[in-house]
């Protein structure tokens, strides 16, 4: 795709996702609201009320935003979403039990499904969001680009560490097992300088999962190769 269509596109999603999960939490407010003046709260406690229920999904979704940017652990952005879903949860519940029976016409399944829509919008709009974020982040790592150089020259590896440039790295793959693809050997060494110049240390686990996500294939007996041809160290093993 075209970088200027493609910036373009980015950026549409981006402002249709604000704005829908903007209208969907305006909705859920609405909703919100009417549950807590049902239920005995009048005035600004009434208008308060539905903010103590949502804040949770949008801080939720804005620090999951902040995770994925940054390249949050697994574990670190288990907190986060658990943010996310539980607000969503209260919400959701919360907005279909606003709903009241009219005389003569009890609540219907589609009444309950319309009034659960408003935050369960508002957080397919997160996913879609986070989406673009994921894949916006592994295209930039796998075409690094440094200001004031050529694109030749921003596109390509760094230079090999003084142990690969003596000689062939040793064979600790075991017999018989064919050595690294070049174009597997040229990617990790971007991953780990992107990795190095982010003030970060990639372990060969973080690495192979990127190299993966790159689309490229190779068994896990040849990962140690792997690092040790582009001077990753093996990692630490607990005592």
């Amino acid at each position: 795709m075209n970088p200027k269509t493609r910036r373009v596109t980015l950026y549409a999603i981006a402002a249709i996702a604000i704005m829908a999960s903007a209208n969907a939490l305006a909705h859920s407010y609405a909703g919100l609201y009417d549950w807590a003046t049902h239920h005995r709260l009048t005035g600004w406690q009434a208008m308060s009320w539905p903010a103590e229920i949502d804040v949770f999904l949008a801080v939720g979704e804005l620090a999951l935003y902040v995770a994925y940017l940054d390249g949050w652990s697994a574990r670190q952005r288990a907190w986060p979403w658990a943010t996310a879903l539980t607000g969503l949860a209260v919400s959701v519940a919360g907005n279909v039990g606003h709903i009241q029976a009219w005389p003569g016409q009890p609540v219907s399944l589609a009444d309950r499904l319309t009034a659960a829509a408003s935050p369960l919008a508002a957080f397919a709009g997160l996913s879609v969001g986070l989406l673009v974020v994921k894949m916006t982040r592994q295209r930039a790592a796998a075409q690094p680009r440094h200001p004031g150089l050529p694109a030749a020259l921003a596109l390509a590896a760094p230079p090999a560490p003084a142990a690969e440039r003596m000689g062939p790295p040793e064979d600790v793959s075991g017999p018989g097992l064919a050595g690294p693809d070049p174009r597997v050997l040229r990617d990790a060494r971007v991953l780990v300088h992107n990795a190095s110049a982010r003030g970060e240390r990639l372990s060969q686990r973080g690495l192979a999962r990127a190299l993966r996500g790159q689309g490229h294939h190779f068994p896990n007996d040849q990962l140690r190769q792997i690092a040790e041809s582009i001077g990753l160290g093996a990692p630490r093993t607990a005592a």
